[in-house]
C-alpha cells in the first residue's frame, strides 16, 4: 500500500467531490455508537471535502460512496484496474485532470478511502464498535458538507475521547499480556521489564548519562522511532542522554538493566508522553498519541555519571 501511495501521490487519496444533486439519506442517532459511527463516517470525509483541491466540484459523490462501500468490505478493491484509471484522471505526473475519467475515479477514490478507514479502526480493534450503516450515512453527508445533525465541536470531541478511550483500553491489554511473558519484572508504578539477554555489567542511576540503542512501538506493535535507522539515516554516532531528561518510564526503567543487556521495555501512558501525547508542529499530527502506552527495545550499551557521556 505504501508503494501504491508513492506512485498515485497523496492527492489521489484525499481528492475532492461534488453533484449534490441527490438527495443525501436522512439518519436518526439514537445511541452513541450511532453518533459515534456517524461522526466516524464525516470526519473521514473532510479528508476529501476539505481538501483544497481545485476539482473539488467535479468529483461524483454518488460513486464515491458507492466506492467507499466497497472499500470497506474488501481490502483488495482497489486493484490495477483503479490505479490505471487514477493514472489516466491525473495523468503521469498527478497533476493533470482529464474529465473523461470521472465517474470510474470517483469510484476509485471511494474504494481507497473505504479500505485505509477499515484498516485503520481495524488496526485500533475498534471495527467491531462501529455501526457501518451510520458512518456511510456520516461519510456521504461530510462529502456533501451537511453533516450538521451532530455540531462540529460535539463531533471534535466524540472523535477525541474515542480515540483516548482505544488507547488506554490498547494499553492496559498490552501490559496484561506484557506481564504473562517470561523473564519479566513489574514495578509498583506499572512499568514491565522483560529480559531478553540480561547484560553482564553494572547498573546505571537515575541521574547518570546513558548510551543505549532503542526501537520505540505502539501499543499495536507499530515502529515509531529507531536509533538503529536514524544514525544510519543521518550517518552519525549514536548519541548519549541524561536519563534526568526522559520520559519517567525511562528514569525508572532503564536502571533495572544491566550494561550490555537487551531488554523491552513497557510503558503505560503516564509514564511515557501521558495525557498530552507527542504533537508535531511540522506535520500537524501525533507522533505519539495521547494516552498511549508504549514498549522499547533497549540495548543498554553504556553508562556513566551525570556530564561523563553528554559533554560536547
Amino acid at each position: 500500500m505504501k508503494k501504491l501511495i508513492s506512485i498515485l501521490t497523496i492527492s489521489l487519496i484525499f481528492v475532492s467531490c461534488s453533484e449534490t444533486e441527490k438527495k443525501a439519506e436522512k439518519v436518526i442517532l439514537i445511541t452513541f455508537k450511532d453518533k459515534l459511527s456517524y461522526t466516524l463516517g464525516a470526519d473521514h470525509a473532510r479528508a476529501i471535502s476539505e481538501s483544497g483541491d481545485k476539482n473539488f466540484d467535479k468529483y461524483n459523490v454518488d460513486e464515491i460512496v458507492d466506492g467507499f462501500k466497497l472499500g470497506l468490505k474488501d481490502e483488495k478493491a482497489f486493484d490495477e484496474g483503479c490505479k490505471s484509471t487514477m493514472q489516466k484522471l491525473f495523468g503521469e505526473t498527478g497533476k493533470g485532470f482529464n474529465d473523461q475519467y470521472v465517474k470510474e475515479g470517483s469510484n476509485c477514490i471511494g474504494k481507497i478511502s473505504g479500505i485505509f478507514f477499515a484498516s485503520g479502526w481495524k488496526q485500533k480493534k475498534a471495527f467491531s464498535k462501529i455501526d457501518m450503516a451510520k458512518v456511510l450515512i456520516g461519510f456521504e453527508h461530510g462529502l456533501r458538507k451537511i453533516d450538521t445533525i451532530v455540531p462540529r465541536n460535539e463531533q471534535a470531541t466524540i472523535v477525541q475521547n474515542f480515540m483516548a478511550d482505544l488507547n488506554k483500553q490498547n494499553g492496559i491489554n498490552l501490559l496484561e499480556n506484557a506481564k504473562k511473558l517470561k523473564n519479566t519484572t513489574t514495578t509498583l508504578s506499572g512499568i514491565v521489564l522483560e529480559t531478553l539477554s540480561e547484560g553482564t555489567g553494572g547498573s546505571p542511576t537515575p541521574s547518570d548519562d546513558v548510551l543505549a540503542h532503542y526501537i520505540l512501538m505502539n501499543s499495536l506493535g507499530d515502529t515509531l522511532q529507531s536509533s538503529f535507522k536514524m544514525c544510519e539515516m543521518y550517518k552519525q554516532p549514536l548519541t548519549a542522554f541524561s536519563l534526568m531528561s526522559v520520559v519517567p518510564g525511562w528514569t525508572e526503567g532503564i536502571p533495572l538493566m544491566k550494561k550490555g543487556g537487551k531488554y523491552r521495555l513497557y510503558l503505560p501512558f503516564h509514564l511515557a508522553y501521558g495525557e498530552q501525547g507527542m504533537f508535531n508542529q511540522q506535520t500537524q499530527s501525533y507522533d505519539i498519541q495521547p494516552y498511549e502506552s508504549l514498549v522499547f527495545y533497549i540495548e543498554l550499551i553504556n553508562y556513566g555519571k551525570t556530564g561523563s557521556l553528554t559533554k560536547k
